[in-house]
């Protein structure tokens, strides 16, 4: 084999390993980090409701939307995924037989609820800004299926009020900062499963 040819084969064979590695850093996008599910799943099934909150002039707490989407490592979005949701209510009380001082939990937040990503993979709730309790960063749980296999358990954090749990890995990736808006604080968040 002669020099040029030599050359021209080698440019052919590594031409896809200059090309492709570009092309798939365009687009991806890095997976959401996991978290534990925590002490406090709830122990029935999580109905679908948009929001938690039953009486918003009664609850204990300040509203608070939180919406999103759901994606794909390439952007798309994901549909027909069941996002749900549970935290402690303004007071710091999980809906959860083991948390202890249960019975005092605040009967006008749900604690808890589901919803369905549609066409583009938005999903929406009505909650509570969330509160610290025992030692803990303020947080919502999220847990996220597409029919019957869990794609994602991970934790919400609000910006700069992550904790230092040592096992609570990537908290940084995990921030939400709520800000005004004309109907009450809204946050959003988009996973990427």
């Amino acid at each position: 084999m002669n020099r040029r040819n030599f050359l021209a084969c080698w440019s052919l064979a590594m031409w896809p390993a200059v090309w492709l590695p570009s092309a798939w850093g365009r687009g991806a996008l890095a997976r959401t980090p996991s978290q534990t599910e925590g002490p406090f799943y709830p122990v029935v099934a999580i109905p679908f409701r948009e929001s938690l909150i039953g009486d918003q002039a009664a609850v204990n707490g300040t509203p608070m939307w939180l919406s999103g989407r759901v994606l794909d490592m390439s952007g798309q979005p994901v549909t027909d995924c069941r996002v749900e949701i549970w935290q402690c209510d303004g007071a710091g009380i999980y809906h959860h037989p083991r948390q202890s001082g249960h019975e005092q939990v605040d009967r006008h937040f749900a604690g808890f609820g589901a919803a369905l990503t549609d066409s583009q993979g938005h999903y929406r709730f009505h909650t509570l800004y969330p509160v610290p309790y025992t030692g803990r960063p303020p947080h919502i749980h999220v847990k996220i299926w597409q029919g019957g296999r869990e794609l994602l358990t991970t934790q919400l954090y609000l910006q700069d009020q992550t904790g230092n749990e040592w096992w609570a890995r990537n908290r940084e990736a995990l921030q939400i900062d709520p800000m005004p808006q004309s109907d009450g604080l809204a946050a959003n968040f988009d996973f990427v499963v």
